[in-house]
């Protein structure tokens, strides 16, 4: 074992020794990489399926309860459910990136806003990896704009250090006297995706 988790991984669907160990490894050394920088991990549990049609039927019915009804993208991989505080993940087609992009997001402080959850998480997920870009999930444009832009951008006001611990609930910004496009990061959701409706 790489790292002792506090999650529990559980397969939807009959899994092979050898996809059970990969997954095991993978989520273990997630945990490792994001211990090693920010000083926690996750404890939302870890739920394995396959194929399209049930990762469809997991975002389905987390739908109504969650933020999960702001995306347009149904081609999900990968999903973070901070009410039922779970982690989906669709292990036929998801790379390591996946992995390490899910539990990121199940350290991030819950009473932060979905855009800014998802931007810090895109931003530590593509740090984390800067030298390994090969594990990295890919995302359509849309991303950029809306969550990895923004964030790149208040990481270059109050360093990666601040960032960390904004992203863990340790400290909190007067968001007002950031530039317009990170205040947007802070904002509630409703108004937040009312003036991004270009998004797809």
């Amino acid at each position: 074992m790489i790292y002792p988790s506090k999650c529990e991984v559980s397969f939807l669907t009959g899994a092979t020794s050898e996809e059970v160990k990969k997954v095991s490894s993978w989520v273990e050394y997630a945990n490792k990489i994001i211990n090693d920088y920010f000083g926690t991990v996750t404890s939302f549990d870890i739920l394995i399926c396959r194929g399209r049609w049930e990762m469809e039927v997991q975002v389905i019915s987390r739908k109504s309860q969650s933020t999960l009804s702001m995306y347009n993208d149904t081609r999900f991989v990968g999903i973070t459910d901070y009410h039922l505080e779970e982690i989906v993940i669709r292990c036929d087609i998801a790379r390591f990136g996946h992995y390490l992009h899910e539990l990121i997001h199940g350290i991030i402080s819950k009473t932060h806003t979905h855009q800014l959850r998802e931007g810090l998480a895109w931003y530590f997920t593509l740090k984390l990896t800067e030298g390994y870009r090969y594990v990295r999930p890919s995302y359509p444009s849309w991303v950029d704009a809306l969550y990895v832009y923004p964030v790149n951008m208040l990481a270059e006001i109050v360093g990666d250090e601040f960032l960390k611990d904004l992203a863990v609930g340790k400290a909190s910004v007067q968001y007002d006297l950031l530039p317009r496009d990170v205040q947007d990061l802070f904002v509630s959701e409703e108004v937040f995706y009312s003036k991004k409706r270009y998004h797809k």
